[in-house]
């Protein structure tokens, strides 16, 4: 039997664990200083509910989704994306009715998608992702930027490039979608393109292989209402005053049927000169709705993949995660040694110092060079003699300087030391 994890997904450990885990907590803490809340919603949900949300014509549902029955044939999917479930559980739990609007939620967690595994795009991988719901406010529309954009600066990406758009949900939307498709009927398209231009034009301008052909597109934001054309510009005007530099990108609709009027990404250029999105999201006033025709909770969210933010970060260098170090190494001369350290051991874990031993019945010399490999600040060598007398000897790895120890002293010293 050979043994290999499943295509598209990775095994995550030391190192990078290390990263992940640190980028998850600048997420955590940055999420929290913008009062948003932690959500937390199962990996597989029912299929209808992302089929009847997301558009049966999205990539995601058509070609992506992990469906699963369960032993009565009921149908399942690992989630592909974490603002329909988010949803749901608002709706099902009543959050509206429990907290003060407006709802701000984040979610960190694992999503599936079944698509060709690509470098930074596997079909399992980690999200970042957060939710406003139960206020329209285009001041609400700027913090949620800022959120992602200031999130991007904070972990050192510096060249990221925020573009925006306005889908129109008004009685305009109907010319404007006759438009499109008059101009695409004259475009060479793809296989894929001719199926979303009869069921959803707006998509074939998500389209990866026929981008450069929508450059003379009608733009959507020309058929926005008198309403929606001052709310996409009072968004403008208040990125302007704070000095965020965005661009306005026409073609940019985002891949999910949900959104119903601004939308944006984060985006910057990989070793080769291409673009990446690093996050993407937008408005969604009717999903809740649709849902429950008794609620009307508008909302406005992003999300982000946590793999292409690493791979990104590496890319340039920048570690988020400190090295690993350790506070102390016990080197044992004898086998009444080894017993006294395990007890040294769970004394200095329990006053918050990091430490190790030898488990290898190593010599010294080998024990030496174990706590050169793992970073040790300190050294606490001990053996019968010290043992004779009740102390151990510490010495301090940067400088050189060994001195004995009463046994009552060690933490003492220690954490000095560490101060």
């Amino acid at each position: 039997m050979k043994l290999q994890r499943p295509r598209g997904t990775e095994d995550i450990y030391y190192e990078n664990a290390k990263e992940l885990t640190a980028l998850e907590l600048i997420l955590r803490n940055i999420a929290s200083q913008y009062n948003f809340h932690e959500i937390r919603t199962p990996i597989f949900e029912g299929k209808d509910l992302f089929v009847r949300s997301i558009g049966t014509e999205t990539d995601i549902v058509s070609k992506e989704m992990f469906e699963l029955l369960d032993k009565k044939e009921r149908e399942f999917v690992l989630r592909p994306e974490g603002t329909v479930p988010t949803v749901r559980s608002i709706i099902e739990n009543k959050l509206y009715g429990k907290y003060e609007l407006p709802l701000k939620l984040f979610y960190i967690g694992s999503m599936f998608r079944y698509e060709r595994p690509q470098h930074g795009r596997l079909r399992q991988f980690n999200q970042f992702g957060t939710e406003v719901v139960g206020v329209k406010s285009y001041l609400l529309d700027v913090e949620v930027i800022l959120l992602g954009y200031n999130l991007l600066k904070l972990i050192g990406l510096e060249q990221v490039t925020l573009k925006l758009n306005c889908l129109t949900d008004s009685d305009s939307r109907p010319k404007y979608i006759a438009a499109l498709k008059e101009f695409l009927s004259n475009e060479k398209l793809c296989d894929d393109c001719l199926t979303r231009i009869v069921n959803n034009p707006l998509r074939v301008l998500d389209c990866k292989i026929d981008h450069d052909k929508f450059i003379l597109a009608p733009k959507i934001h020309e058929y926005l209402s008198p309403e929606e054309a001052t709310y996409f510009n009072n968004i403008q005007n208040v990125l302007n005053k704070l000095a965020i530099p965005f661009e306005l990108d026409h073609k940019l609709v985002r891949g999910l049927d949900y959104y119903t009027s601004l939308v944006f990404e984060m985006t910057t250029l990989d070793e080769e000169g291409k673009e990446l999105t690093l996050l993407g999201g937008g408005r969604y006033d009717h999903l809740i709705n649709e849902f429950d025709q008794q609620l009307n909770y508008p909302a406005v969210g992003f999300a982000m993949g946590l793999e292409r933010i690493l791979l990104t970060l590496a890319k340039n260098g920048i570690k988020l995660a400190t090295e690993d170090e350790l506070d102390v190494y016990v080197i044992v001369l004898s086998e009444h040694a080894r017993y006294f350290a395990s007890s040294l051991l769970l004394l200095l874990r329990s006053n918050g110092l990091c430490a190790d031993t030898d488990y290898l019945n190593r010599g010294v010399k080998a024990q030496f060079k174990s706590s050169e490999r793992l970073k040790a600040k300190n050294v606490i060598i001990i053996g019968d003699e010290e043992l004779k007398k009740n102390v151990v000897k510490i010495k301090n790895q940067a400088t050189g300087k060994e001195h004995e120890v009463k046994f009552e002293k060690i933490i003492n010293v220690l954490m000095k030391g560490k101060a």
